[in-house]
């Protein structure tokens, strides 16, 4: 089946062959390169990956791909090979990140996949406040991150800075707060996510889909390596979650005020995040395995509505709601995949996030019962603004005043269908991960 969809693409898009040819060669050889001892774990000097890091390199691998072919239209301007060697980049950052045992080389390679990112944003952004949300995305990571690095490099002397050397709790105090503050950001958490809106306002289509797809499970991934150093963080634990969850409802709220078809799509991740915080600082090995499906299951689907999005826009030259109504009347074939990665996004059967929605919830109630009334809400204005898309976007009249376009081609249909169907099969890993094996 994979051999099959692969040809398929490259069948597709010849123009950027050798590119595509290129991932796919290095993730085979990286897969290849594991099978010598487990495909669950490995270990040298350096690196280490076990099941987490393994899934979130692929994810990254995947998202890098569907990348390549959504960006067509940058192969007919003079800076495509710029822009490939960018993306090309910022893959080999993402798997250093999901890879290395060492804080402190895994800190660099944290940091410099934002650089990448910063060139996307400024080098092929739609509209002049590209440069605003540059600087709003490069101070509040680097900013929150700056505690993090000096508390990695005050532990060089008390155990080294390799993970598998520090197990045990060194971290006490406002330190813990130091020490997940940088990922909470990437996340992010609500009340430090105004940079991510504004990135994914002015982010070309690639830049949106990588931000949401990849770049946010940084931020977890980041919280899961390093949680284990802290100490006493019940009060710390018991403020987060409540900010987070209600953080969330409140952003749910928002998103139902939004016209903007891209901000609501990025304020959405923030409130999927919100869930995903809360489980982590439980500590359980539930929430763990939860946080980790829907990070994964939110990487494809938001990434493939940002994709949609942005379809939207080379046609019609606007994100608004009010101007983009009743597309289904013209673009039909479209609507079905709206409808499918709408239904995804909120947690609809028989996709990855309707397991991690589960897993998620029965986590943070089995922590606080208190915590019925924001995921109650969290979970309906999920839905309703999903709700709210969809009708607003494939219903109504549309204004035939607007230029005509082409409803569709193969190559969109098949990178929005390999949005889709890893969510779907995907499920079925889940289970077995879950009946069978650690993280």
């Amino acid at each position: 089946m994979l051999a099959f969809l692969f040809s398929c693409m490259f069948l597709l898009v010849k123009k950027c062959w050798g590119s595509s040819m290129f991932i796919v060669s290095l993730l085979t050889f990286f897969l290849v390169g594991l099978s010598s001892e487990s495909p669950f774990f490995k270990i040298n000097f350096f690196m280490e990956l076990d099941f987490l890091g393994l899934s979130l390199i692929v994810l990254s691998f995947w998202i890098i791909l569907m990348c390549f072919f959504s960006s067509m239209k940058i192969y007919k301007s003079s800076s495509k090979s710029l822009f490939f060697f960018t993306l090309l980049i910022l893959l080999i950052f993402l798997i250093l990140s999901f890879s290395l045992n060492n804080y402190l080389l895994f800190y660099i390679s944290f940091e410099c996949s934002l650089i990448p990112v910063l060139f996307l944003i400024l080098g092929w952004g739609y509209q002049p406040e590209r440069s605003i949300a540059g600087l709003y995305m490069m101070f509040y990571t680097i900013f929150a991150s700056l505690p993090l690095l000096i508390l990695i490099l005050s532990k060089f002397y008390d155990g080294g800075l390799y993970m598998y050397l520090m197990n045990g709790a060194t971290v006490g105090g406002l330190m813990n707060l130091f020490l997940i503050g940088a990922f909470l950001v990437k996340f992010p958490m609500y009340m430090v996510h105004l940079w991510l809106p504004k990135a994914h306002v002015e982010a070309p289509v690639s830049g949106s889909m990588i931000l949401a797809g990849v770049l946010l499970k940084l931020g977890g991934y980041g919280i899961i390596r390093f949680i284990s150093l802290s100490s006493n963080m019940e009060y710390f634990q018991l403020f987060i979650i409540w900010l987070s969850v209600w953080g969330g409802v409140l952003v749910g709220i928002s998103c139902l005020s939004q016209m903007d078809m891209k901000a609501l799509v990025a304020y959405s991740s923030v409130v999927h995040m919100s869930t995903c915080i809360g489980a982590l600082l439980t500590m359980n090995d539930w929430g763990l395995r939860a946080s980790v499906f829907m990070m994964i299951a939110h990487g494809l689907c938001s990434s493939g509505l940002f994709y949609l999005v942005g379809l939207i826009f080379n046609r019609t030259g606007s994100r608004s709601l009010l101007i983009n109504k009743g597309l289904m009347n013209i673009m039909p074939s479209l609507s079905v995949w709206w409808f499918l990665l709408l239904a995804a996004n909120m947690a609809a059967p028989p996709t990855l996030n309707l397991l991690g929605e589960i897993m998620l919830i029965s986590s943070l109630l089995s922590w606080s019962d208190f915590l019925s009334l924001p995921i109650f809400l969290l979970t309906f204005f999920g839905g309703a603004y999903s709700v709210y898309l969809f009708s607003l976007s494939q219903h109504g009249k549309f204004m035939f005043t607007k230029q005509s376009f082409h409803t569709g081609d193969l190559l969109e249909f098949l990178v929005v269908f390999l949005h889709w169907v890893p969510l779907n099969l995907l499920i079925i890993c889940a289970f077995v991960v879950v009946c069978f094996f650690s993280l």
